[in-house]
Formats: C-alpha cells, structure tokens, sequence
C-alpha cells in the first residue's frame, strides 16, 4: 500500500488531467478527480520489478559522482565515489566482476551526499561500476553506471603470483600478508581465479619490517624501528595510530583486539627482546602487562641455561585473549612452544610443547607441562595458537626446532622434523592433558614443510579451517630455492576447499598470514 506521502508526490495520470475550465463552477468534480486518482494509483503504482527483485520508480531521479581512483596513494585497487543528490536517499554498489562473480553491497546510512568506498577494483580494466540511491522503502529512486579505469600493476610492486590448485567456495577473497623480507611487505587480497582484487603499496627501504593482521574491516600494522603501529582501513587510510609508551618499544608479530578494547600486543625493547606482551589502550596506554624474562624465573633454579640475556630466546610470535577463562594464550616459537598466563596473576596456566627441547627438564615448567594423551604429536616452533568455538586449539605447527637452543652447535639444531601441520588440539586444564583431534600436512612431507611463518583461521557458518604453509621451499628449485606459499581451507573431514599457491622469485620471500574475507562484510 501506498503511503500517504507517496501517493501525493506521483504523478497524475495523464488519462485524468482534466482541464480546470471543464468543471468549473461544478461542485462534484473534485470527489470525481479525487476518486479517478486512488483508483490510478491503486491499479498502475509509479514503480516496478525487474527480473532481479530490484524495485523502481519510474521516474529516476538524477545522481551526481564523483570518482577518486586510489584515494590516498597507496590502494591502487580502490576508489571514492562522492554521491549526492537532491532526496534524501541510501546507497548500494555494484562491481562487476569479470567471472559472474559480483560484488555487491547495501550502505545502511541515509542522507542527501554519501563518501562510498570501492573495492575489488582489477587492475588495467574498465571496471563496470552500478550505485542505486534507494528510499527509506527499499525502492530506488535513482541510478548511476560508471566505468572506474584503473592502471596495471608496475613491476616495481612486486606483486607475487598466484596459482589456483582447488577452488569449491565461491563469492570468498583471500588476504595474504606477503613480505619482502627486510625490505618491504605487501598485504594484498585475491579471488578464487587468482586476480589481485587489492592491495596497499608500501615504499621499499624504509627502515620498517611491518607486520599485518586483517581484522573484520582493518589491516593493523606494526613497526619494529619506531614506537609506534597503525591501524589502516582498505582504502589505505590510518584510522588510528597508537604511540607506545617508551622510545625503545617497537610492536611486532601480533597485535589482536581484546573483547573490552584496546589491543594485545608483541613488544621488544632493548632489555627485553621477544618476551613481552602488553595490553594497550587506544592512545597506547598500558593496562596490563606481562614480561616473560620475570614470570619464567620463578619457575626455574637460580642455576639455568634457558633465558639467554638479550637474546631473543623465546622469540614470542602470537597472543591472543581468551575470555573462557580471563587468560592470555602466547606462542614462543624457538625454546618453549604455547604458554597459557592467567591475566591477572601471570601465573603459567599449562605449557603446551615439545618435551624434547629444552625447557622440559627442568621441574617447574614440567610441573605445568601439557602430557599428550596417545597417538598425539606435540608442536614442535609453532605459529598463531587460536581458540575454536568448541574450545579446542587450532595451530600451525611447522615442525621445526627453532633456533638459540642451549645445547645445540651455533644455536641451531638438525631441522626438526621435515613436515609441517595443522592442529587441532583438545585441551583437559585439570588434568594437564592434551590430546590431538585433527591434523592435516604430515603427509604431504617436504611439499609443505614451512620452517618458519603462517597462521591458522575458521568460517562458523561453514565449518571450515584454513591455514598457511608460507615458505615452503619449490621442490624444483632447491639449487637456487624459491618460496611459496600454500593457502589451503578445509572442511570437517579435513577435504581440500580452496588451495592456492603464492609464487615468489626469491628465496628470501615469504607468506605470513592469510585470512577469508568478504568484501564490505
């Protein structure tokens, strides 16, 4: 039905535009106009459904926009559109993709001029773009096509490529965080054919070895040679910056929300290389704390070869929150393997980690030590511990010994095991028990041996795991090794979803993490 408001701004008819002359001085022509309008309007509405579902006026209203490719410099696959128009109005986007592959989306926000984000541009293409303005019913009032043409890719981006080895999910992206090592990193995002739908263009050489993490709509990122991270949108614009508290600090490897606010970050300064977390505030502020030089020792003899002063001995790579219980799960990826603190206290929680490092003999940490239930393989220099929903642990365990372990020549050790996993791990904290429920790479040997890097995810409405393998050495090329990348997401009973390979031209590139995205969700 019609609302009162929409009734009084249709037009009339033409069939019952009736001259005023025609019925002048006529007492009963205004009940028969008035009549002759609600039966119109009732039978021929001003507005109409395509094959689509889509509902419009037939009257479009004009729309004015504006497009910005690349906005801020550094996103060359995104562009700003500024739209206005003279009714107050919603807008949705449309990106026409090149394999029936749309990308689409509704903005909630109502008002007379909108800033609307592009994304999931291709590159050196006349990307064919819709935005409908809509009303408060749904109904478009009015449309715009446009053609946003964007640049090639320039060698000097260095770009890796990617191949497509499975694919069975569609209408899903994937993020990885490639690296240049020591030069530069390269967040970057493509779809299921294997195109670049995104990324952000650092400067090489900048003295920075940033880290990424994608988080629901942010990439968040690090700094080891100033105080300092960032967190960007997808069009490349910082949309906080986070000053650390001492000169000396740097952020690195991980930095995750905590459900309350704030962040959980890896911190290094000069004392203490690789062993400190902190929880920050938005400004940078510390709300808590934990050095793992100080919590460690109380669990050791004043006697010990472990804690190498200013060495990076444990070298922590991964914290993360875990509200079950109020505690902090961080992975040491050299001597220990994944420590769970209490928050509040530091106090060591259990001990997930191979008993044949080092670690292990002395008392106290085997006092707090996981014991692995039968047919369960311990994590031997693991990545990016995360709860699941069912309350287990998902890993990547990479299988090597790490490096700096007392006891071994220059430091290093034979090479660990020669395979790399995912885990899944069930975890009984009364007990200390630990007992292994999925896992998935042993097999496959040296083809996915990832010595160091990667991380590990899950989709709740799927089911499904992911994970990275992100410096795998070519098999063919082990005279002059190159570096790939294996992104693989499985489902349940551990069959291949999506697989793709990240190719590099190098030895010293490598794939930290991946995540699965939808764009605008």
């Amino acid at each position: 039905m019609l609302s009162f408001k929409t009734l009084t701004q249709s037009p009339i008819p033409s069939r019952i535009k009736l001259k005023n002359d025609f019925f002048k001085g006529s007492k009963s022509y205004g009940l028969i106009v008035l009549f002759s309008l609600i039966y119109s309007c009732s039978n021929e509405p001003d507005y109409y459904t395509d094959s689509d579902g889509l509902t419009y006026y037939n009257d479009l209203k004009e729309i004015s926009a504006e497009v910005t490719v690349n906005p801020t410099g550094i996103a060359p696959l995104t562009a700003n559109i500024d739209v206005s128009m003279n009714l107050e109005h919603s807008i949705s986007i449309s990106i026409k993709g090149k394999n029936n592959d749309d990308i689409t989306h509704d903005f909630e926000t109502t008002g007379f001029r909108h800033k609307i984000p592009v994304l999931g541009l291709y590159s050196n293409h006349q990307n064919k773009v819709t935005i409908s303005a809509k009303d408060r019913s749904g109904i478009i009032i009015g449309r715009k096509n446009l053609t946003i043409i964007t640049d090639s890719i320039p060698v000097t981006h260095q770009l890796p490529k990617i191949e497509i080895i499975a694919s069975e999910l569609s209408e899903r992206y994937t993020f990885v965080e490639h690296h240049k090592f020591f030069t530069k990193a390269i967040p970057l995002i493509f779809d299921r054919h294997g195109e670049v739908r995104w990324y952000l263009k650092f400067e090489e050489n900048t003295g920075e070895f940033p880290f990424y993490i994608y988080s629901s709509d942010k990439i968040v990122v690090g700094n080891n040679a100033a105080p300092v991270y960032y967190h960007y949108n997808w069009l490349g614009e910082i949309t906080k910056e986070v000053s650390l508290i001492e000169d000396d600090m740097t952020a690195h490897h991980s930095i995750t929300p905590h459900p309350d606010g704030g962040d959980i970050v890896l911190i290094d300064n000069e004392a203490d290389i690789g062993s400190l977390i902190y929880h920050l505030d938005d400004n940078g502020g510390i709300i808590k704390s934990w050095n793992l030089n100080e919590i460690l020792l109380d669990y050791l003899p004043e006697e010990q070869e472990m804690m190498i002063p200013g060495s990076d001995w444990f070298h922590s790579n991964y914290a993360v929150y875990d509200e079950s219980d109020n505690s902090i799960i961080v992975s040491g990826r050299s001597s220990i393997g994944v420590i769970k603190l209490d928050y509040n206290t530091g106090v060591i929680k259990w001990i997930l980690g191979d008993h044949d490092k080092q670690w292990y003999q002395y008392a106290g940490l085997r006092a707090v030590a996981l014991q692995p239930t039968v047919g369960t393989e311990l994590p031997l220099g693991q990545h990016s511990p995360i709860k699941l929903p069912n309350g287990n642990i998902l890993l990547m365990d990479n299988g090597w010994d790490g490096y700096e372990r007392v006891g071994s020549e220059d430091g290093l050790t034979n090479g660990g095991r020669q395979y790399s996993r995912l885990v899944e791990y069930s975890v009984d904290p009364e007990n200390l028990e630990v007992t292994q429920v999925f896992e998935f790479g042993k097999s496959y040997g040296t083809q996915l041996y990832s010595q160091y890097v990667g991380n590990t995810g899950y989709d709740t409405e799927l089911g499904s795991i992911w994970g990275i393998f992100g410096a795998v050495i070519n098999p063919t090329t082990r005279e002059n090794p190159t570096i790939e990348g294996h992104i693989l997401e499985l489902d349940q009973s551990g069959g291949v979803l999506f697989h793709a390979k990240v190719l590099s031209e190098s030895g010293t590139d490598f794939n930290y993490r991946t995540e699965k995205i939808n764009f605008y969700k």
